[in-house]
């Protein structure tokens, strides 16, 4: 939901993105209401967890916090006491799945429920991964979405899996700030600025050891629920690209169909095949482009094998997700892989 007093455009993020900071800011023993008054959060947001709000406001946040603790690093520090219930779905959809791998495959496709300018994707070879953070907007104030996503990262794969092999290095783009020193202590791991690129690095390992919490009933459930969120978030995209958005965060989850997609709309299949064609485009079209999308980051990226890429895209078998790659590239899966290995 929208408070009635914020009407501003622009991407929105979930107040359940910033409630370990409006606890932290609390327990310390902050006056909370009048550092909302200050950036123009309604001090009624706090009584839905799910409210919604511009994500510039957030980072007003995050620098009203650094002003009034004097502490630079607060983003940093608040990203340690993360839960995963503190995340709501996004969360608890992390700690049913069967490995780090999988929970970044299903949560990576609705981070707007968090964040709506905010992209991760993973890089993975034979031996180390690369998990990707990008945030988007300018300024000092992206630092701190920058700090807190990759701390929430680290933190995150610790509590999905205490004993395997953890993080190896935390990567940011930007030169090292004059606090530069915090970064390593607070994240307990090295750190390396200019890097060109934002992220955390971890060993391959580390991203594919079971979870001992994984529940695939529960997931489904879940993940049914956090798709259906997705899909009621307001937004000004135009509607096919609604229904990719949709399409990325169902796919992990296998086989899907017309009807399962337009019901996260409440709407008949009929109906968003009309609204799709209105846009001169198709539902097979969209599904398509996700699916070729997805199919060349898990195989020439993420070097998936084929038959695991085919359940992932929700192909019946191996055989008949190479005749659509075919249809989609003019090469076969197999050709794909051993042109991008070499």
């Amino acid at each position: 939901m929208l408070p009635d007093s914020i009407t501003e455009t622009g991407p929105y993020g979930s107040l359940n993105a910033i409630l370990p900071l409006l606890e932290h800011l609390e327990n310390e023993g902050f006056d909370l209401g009048a550092i909302l008054d200050r950036v123009g959060i309604p001090r009624s947001a706090r009584e839905d967890s799910q409210t919604r709000l511009p994500q510039g406001r957030f980072e007003e946040l995050w620098q009203a916090a650094v002003e009034i603790t004097g502490d630079p690093a607060i983003a940093l520090r608040v990203s340690t006491l993360v839960k995963p219930s503190t995340l709501g779905i996004i969360g608890y959809l992390a700690s049913a799945s069967e490995s780090p791998r999988n929970a970044f495959e299903l949560v990576s496709g609705l981070t707007p429920l968090l964040w709506e300018n905010f992209e991760c994707d993973l890089e993975s070879d034979d031996e180390v991964a690369f998990i990707r953070c990008r945030s988007g907007g300018d300024s000092r104030a992206v630092r701190f979405t920058t700090e807190y996503s990759i701390g929430l990262t680290i933190t995150m794969s610790r509590a999905l899996g205490p004993a395997r092999p953890g993080p190896i290095e935390a990567r940011f783009s930007y030169s090292a700030p004059g606090y530069a020193d915090e970064y390593e202590r607070i994240l307990r791991l090295p750190i390396r600025f200019d890097a060109g690129e934002d992220g955390v690095l971890f060993p391959v390992s580390s991203m594919v050891s079971s979870n001992p919490s994984a529940d695939a009933a529960l997931r489904q459930l879940l993940h049914r629920y956090a798709a259906d969120q997705l899909a009621r978030i307001p937004s000004n995209d135009r509607f096919s690209q609604r229904i990719r958005a949709t399409l990325r965060s169902m796919l992990p989850l296998g086989h899907v169909c017309a009807d399962s997609v337009a019901a996260q709309f409440s709407m008949s299949d009929r109906t968003l095949r009309r609204r799709l064609q209105a846009e001169g485009t198709s539902y097979q079209e969209v599904l398509d482009d996700v699916r070729s999308e997805l199919a060349r980051r898990y195989l020439g990226v993420d070097k998936r094998g084929i038959d695991e890429v085919a359940r992932l895209l929700g192909f019946s078998d191996s055989s008949a997700f190479s005749k659509a790659f075919r249809r989609w590239t003019g090469t076969t899966p197999a050709d794909f892989v051993r042109t991008n290995s070499a």
